[in-house]
């Protein structure tokens, strides 16, 4: 079925660049949409489905698209259609990876692209009497903040694409861009330890460079006073611990003594949904540097996760590997995590991933 499409993909990309131009906005928005959407999915059909592109449609529909949609996001003042074009790049740099930004022209303006936005220079960024984004937000600081998403979203689907360690001068230079200056606001700060912890996840080993730095960071965010701050630099936190290895495990007295101040029950559900993700994931990169007699049995009455389900898979993995390796002190808590673990089976939020994991460990 996904090839009986493709004789129609010239026509409908020619559609949608016809309309690239046009005065309504909803409809530049859709002329956007239907020529990256085209692009994923005949990238698709090529790689998942066997499809010969003899006449190379791709390549020709990319030479078009991509300077177009980079121009589009540069140029276009209305700041929808801005983020419709940053969200369209990552979505086809999240299927196509280094097919994308293969061509040097592609990624280098990709690039610059990133930078520009995340230093307000677009011609949306410049204009502050466009408020055509959304109805229900008002300050004009909010869409820059948006803006600003959009685009730092593409820099960990860029190092993945690239690899980490290629991605490592460019993050040097990003990092500046990313990190808030004094006095920024809330939305900012939250965006920022989000989007770096991203990052790391992505770059994996090859953060070790930035890893005193990056840790400085997510501490910082940590010891802020908004909720989302605080769970989104737990987080960040968490995925460092992993991608660096041993690097920071002399540092694991000093982040327990932190996270654990967080483990109280009128506490921020998601911050400690993200510090049992953090502990899971020091677990599994490095056990030997844990009390595991004393942080276990803390980190299991705090089960089950009840928001950041994603966490999940991690915490259930750390659970496993401890239980593979016949640790005693998880052996031990089997009769409180038995139960809790079919329980969990039942919970339809659980995803078949975790699903997975846990009828193993119950096997």
């Amino acid at each position: 079925m996904a090839t009986h499409f493709v004789p129609y993909y010239e026509d409908t990309f020619g559609y949608g660049l016809k309309l690239v131009d046009y005065t309504a906005p909803l409809v530049r928005r859709g002329s956007i949409l239907c020529m990256t959407h085209v692009c994923v999915a005949l990238h698709k059909v090529i790689h998942q489905n066997n499809f010969q592109d003899e006449s190379a449609m791709l390549p020709k529909f990319l030479a078009v698209c991509v300077p177009l949609v980079f121009d589009v996001a540069r140029s276009d003042k209305d700041r929808e259609i801005v983020c419709c074009a940053l969200e369209c790049v990552n979505e086809m740099l999240k299927e196509m990876k280094g097919g994308l930004i293969a061509d040097e022209v592609y990624f280098d303006s990709l690039v610059e692209l990133v930078k520009d936005v995340l230093q307000h220079k677009t011609a949306c960024q410049k204009d502050s009497e466009d408020d055509t984004f959304c109805d229900d937000v008002e300050d004009d600081s909010e869409l820059t903040t948006v803006l600003v998403d959009f685009a730092g979203s593409i820099l960990p689907s860029l190092a993945t694409a690239m690899g980490g360690q290629k991605f490592t001068p460019y993050f040097k230079n990003f990092l500046p861009l990313i990190i808030p200056k004094e006095g920024r606001k809330r939305s900012e700060r939250s965006l920022a330890a989000g989007t770096l912890a991203e990052i790391c996840q992505a770059m994996k080993e090859s953060i070790n460079p930035f890893a005193e730095n990056m840790y400085s960071v997510f501490m910082r965010g940590i010891k802020d006073n908004s909720d989302e701050v605080i769970s989104n630099s737990v987080f960040g936190l968490g995925v460092l611990i992993e991608s660096s290895g041993a690097t920071l495990a002399p540092r694991y007295p000093e982040i327990l003594g932190i996270l654990s101040t967080f483990l109280k029950q009128d506490g921020d559900r998601r911050t400690i949904d993200n510090v049992l993700g953090a502990v899971a994931r020091m677990i599994i990169t490095n056990p030997g540097s844990l009390p595991l007699d004393t942080i276990f049995p803390t980190f299991v009455k705090w089960l089950p996760l009840q928001e950041d389900y994603e966490e999940n898979i991690t915490v259930y993995s750390s659970i496993y590997g401890l239980l593979s390796s016949n640790c005693q002190v998880a052996i031990e808590q089997l009769p409180t995590l038995i139960p809790l673990m079919i329980t969990q089976l039942a919970n339809k939020k659980v995803d078949d991933e975790t699903r997975a994991k846990l009828t193993e460990i119950l096997q």
